[in-house]
């Protein structure tokens, strides 16, 4: 296990640096890559509800995405998580606008309030699958 651990510490190591290195207009770049790859998809075209995370300066920009969602009439969720926890729920975002009046958390990342009044998407959507043959295909 210590050599599993050891390993994934290199390897976010190894991602970080690598992500450091990308010049802003790679990162602009990729960001359109994937949110139009994502964006024409049929399984997101097909659906109602769409969890996506709210980026971080070094990640791929989920703004256009989120702003999609809306557009399209479709739910969207982001994530809530607790301090010093695993877990996290994926609570409902009323509109693009609204992330801005989120609060920050030490990570400076804007996330919805723990004040329980969200809509949260495994408690009011279809049951997720299973198992993994029953999951969604991510080609």
């Amino acid at each position: 296990m210590a050599a599993l651990r050891s390993a994934k510490k290199a390897l976010r190591l190894e991602m970080k640096r690598r992500v450091a290195a990308l010049s802003d207009a790679e990162k602009r770049r990729q960001t359109e890559v994937v949110s139009r790859r994502l964006i024409a998809h049929p399984k997101y075209q097909n659906c109602q509800r769409i969890a996506v995370f709210l980026s971080m300066a070094d990640e791929i920009q989920t703004e256009y995405i989120i702003k999609d969602v809306f557009q399209r009439g479709k739910e969207c969720f982001i994530p809530r998580y607790k301090s010093r926890s695993n877990h996290m729920d994926m609570v409902k975002l009323c509109s693009a606008e609204a992330i801005q009046q989120l609060p920050l958390t030490s990570w400076n990342i804007r996330q919805p309030a723990a004040d329980g009044s969200q809509e949260e998407a495994l408690t009011t959507g279809k049951a997720l699958p299973q198992s993994p043959a029953e999951g969604p295909d991510w080609r």
